[in-house]
């Protein structure tokens, strides 16, 4: 009887319901095999670009994609479908394998770091809602109202001896938003230091100028502004990423030697005390050559400078970062992705290894299996790496500048 009943049960179900839940199964199941091979092999065209982004903040989920698709081999292989069960297992053993090289390779690489990760980390939990404490408003151009949002530090972790954090977002010089961090700006604020997250000019039209002097303009007007709300602003360290990091170094660079404007001032801020570019295109030529993210280079680049290197070769040395290195620059920390298909792990190792050349103090880090902008995902390992490594510089080198 109870042989029946199975029978029965089984043949309520359509064959045809039966076979495009099988077929979509197998579809899905080497989708996330593809996907995860692409993570671990990230210079496949598109596919690597894709899959890393993807794969690289969370691979733990891919693990449990991979365990899931083994049971399934393990059902079929009873059902005796044999081939069904062949595929499921070469797919599970790819997904589950080399999710868990990627897993695993980034904790080793945090352990190495000696950056905690927590339990939220792993598991790829979206970014907080961290809103500023203060709005503050510090120009007005072409317009429009030039503003900085500022996350405090609370009673429990007063700034003390720390400098002020000027954040300057990314967005390829188009895009983006003041707001684009806010985890991370609440999170640095916790350990004493104000963070000052600022608008600039976006293209278009070309900004090349213009977003560099916004920034001087940022720093020197906020230097005052933000005193109002017990914020020590007699120091300060720029800190962005990708065309945020491009800026930050750029200003910083070219405030130490004098060779840089502010839109709102004739008089120049004092340089910061340090730098901080995370996956930052900080040799426009370079990226423009590269033309990296399935063509999207060469869009900022040219979007940023009105055109090509041929045509404005003095718009791309005005506006990167890597034509303003010379002996007595301050620290500046250098992180990016290992796997970073718009501006290569290669361009930032050479920003590197030419302030090293300088005899600049320079530290750089190259977080494994990680794309562009890896820190999206605020709750991620290459997330937890990242903000980690910028305490750690900020504790210590421009605490102490």
């Amino acid at each position: 009887m109870n042989a029946r009943v199975r029978t029965s049960s089984r043949s309520a179900v359509p064959r045809w319901v039966r076979r495009t839940a099988l077929g979509l199964g197998l579809v899905v199941s080497g989708l996330v095999a593809l996907i995860t091979l692409g993570a671990i092999v990230p210079a496949v065209p598109v596919l690597g670009y894709y899959a890393t982004t993807w794969v690289g903040p969370r691979p733990l989920w891919y693990v449990v994609f991979g365990l899931l698709i083994a049971v399934g081999a393990v059902v079929a292989w009873k059902r005796g479908t044999r081939r069904t069960a062949v595929w499921t297992t070469a797919t599970s053993a790819v997904t589950a394998i080399g999710a868990a090289t990627v897993l695993i390779t980034q904790l080793l690489y945090a352990h190495a770091q000696n950056v905690p990760v927590s339990t939220a980390d792993v598991l790829a939990v979206d970014q907080p809602t961290a809103p500023p404490d203060h709005v503050i408003n510090f120009d007005r151009v072409e317009g429009r109202t030039l503003r900085a949002g500022l996350w405090a530090p609370r009673a429990a972790h007063p700034q003390g001896d720390k400098p002020m954090v000027v954040w300057i977002h990314g967005g390829g010089f188009a895009t983006g938003s003041r707001y684009q961090r806010a985890g991370d700006y609440r999170w640095l604020a916790n350990h004493g230091y104000p963070v000052l997250s600022i608008d600039y000019r976006l293209t278009p039209p070309p900004r090349w100028k213009d977003a560099s002097d916004d920034v001087v303009c940022a720093m020197s007007r906020l230097a005052r502004l933000a005193r109002p709300y017990g914020v020590d602003t007699s120091r300060t360290v720029l800190v962005g990423g990708s065309a945020g990091g491009s800026l930050a170094l750029n200003v910083a660079y070219g405030l130490k030697t004098g060779r840089i404007a502010s839109s709102c001032t004739a008089r120049l801020p004092a340089p910061p005390v340090a730098v901080a570019g995370f996956y930052p295109a900080a040799d426009l030529k370079g990226t423009w050559q590269d033309n990296g993210l399935l063509g999207y280079g060469r869009e900022i680049t040219e979007g940023y400078t009105g055109g090509t290197p041929a045509q404005y070769p003095e718009r791309y040395a005005y506006a990167s970062a890597i034509n303003r290195i010379r002996p007595g620059l301050m620290p500046s920390l250098l992180v990016t992705g290992a796997s970073d298909h718009l501006i290569r792990e290669s361009r930032v190792r050479g920003l590197a290894d030419r302030l090293r050349q300088a005899q600049d103090d320079v530290r750089f880090n190259a977080i494994p299996y990680s794309d562009h902008a890896f820190d999206d995902t605020y709750h991620s390992i290459a997330g937890a790496v990242g903000r980690n490594l910028l305490l750690r510089f900020l504790n210590g080198t421009a605490s102490r500048a």
